[in-house]
């Protein structure tokens, strides 16, 4: 007997839910470097915490350096602007 479509929706809402469930686990799991063999990494060069946050801060100072120099500037490029170059 073919299924009611009641019992389609329930299916569906109910497949709906297991996904938002499996990508609400995964998201509050902790991301982990794996090597070639499988097992953990816990010192990978470079990506740690305070590399992190010097970089995320120079992006943010080299994007405002960018803005004031547009503003300064009037939108023409930087290099007819400084050196006449363009």
């Amino acid at each position: 007997m073919p299924d009611s479509p009641s019992d389609s929706e329930n299916n569906f809402t109910k497949n709906k839910l297991s996904s938002l469930e499996q990508v609400s686990k995964a998201s509050l799991t902790e991301a982990k470097w794996i090597d070639n063999s499988g097992e953990a990494v816990e010192k990978v060069f470079g990506f740690n915490q305070n590399a992190e946050l010097v970089n995320g801060r120079a992006a943010m100072f080299g994007f405002l350096m960018l803005v004031i120099t547009e503003i300064v500037f009037g939108g023409q490029a930087t290099t007819h602007s400084i050196f006449g170059i363009g």
